[in-house]
């Protein structure tokens, strides 16, 4: 309780300095991410999704979106969004925000190292979700699902929201520079009992791990990248 007490107070100056400094700030926006999703990924077909109206209420204008659904000859289904921040920082939202609202209880939450098919090795965050849904009996069924996210900065990956602000209060002070930071989320539902030859937890894990591997390096501007932030502050280089 101690640790983390002193990690806010240590978050709210670095902050308040930024903010006192921030006229001085180079407050270029460049970004991290490609905007566009692959629309082959393994052995999943990519279908373009339009941004919810709430979604587009709720963020300011120039918030930009991709997404798809992912489907293979199998029946599995994927989702996959990247919401890049405009000239506001409010475009960013913490999934503890955004699950609830959907009607998801996060049950735990853990950090997976995936190697990606280029190499690098990036820290996601992921969610294991659940949410009573009705199927064509009628009944309540409780519906399982895993929200694997990270977020992407211009030369800065990092899969904590916390370190995310950390980083934006700390490079504004010392380096003088923003992060237009990018929210990448990849998402399937856990089908075992839903579909015959539905796949558990652990194959549903499995599937989002050599999804993300795949499609990863190609929304990621390797060439901004000169270091990479994962778990425990360990940067990597490129």
């Amino acid at each position: 309780m101690k640790y983390r007490i002193l990690i806010v107070l240590i978050l709210a100056a670095i902050t308040l300095i930024a903010m006192y400094s921030g006229s001085s700030i180079n407050t270029a926006t460049e970004s991290g991410v490609i905007m566009k999703l692959p629309m082959m990924v393994n052995d999943f077909m990519g279908k373009d999704v339009q941004p919810s109206e709430g979604e587009r209420m709720l963020l300011p204008k120039d918030t930009e979106f991709e997404k798809k659904i992912y489907l293979n000859s199998e029946g599995e289904q994927l989702n996959a969004t990247i919401v890049l921040a405009g000239a506001e920082k409010r475009s960013i939202h913490r999934p503890e925000v955004c699950l609830p609202a959907q009607g998801w209880t996060i049950d735990r939450r853990i950090t997976i190292p995936v190697k990606l098919s280029n190499g690098l090795v990036i820290n996601v965050m992921a969610d294991f979700i659940e949410r009573p849904v009705v199927v064509n009996s009628g009944d309540k069924k409780m519906l399982q699902a895993i929200y694997c996210y990270w977020f992407i900065g211009k030369d800065i990956i990092t899969s904590s929201h916390a370190t995310r602000i950390l980083l934006t209060s700390w490079d504004r002070l010392v380096h003088h520079k923003n992060h237009r930071w990018a929210y990448v989320s990849i998402s399937a539902p856990v089908l075992e009992g839903f579909k015959p030859g539905g796949k558990n937890v652990i194959e549903t894990e499995k599937m989002l791990i050599d999804f993300i591997a795949e499609v990863a390096p190609s929304v990621i501007k390797m060439e901004n990248f000169v270091r990479v932030m994962q778990q425990g502050n360990q940067v990597q280089k490129l």
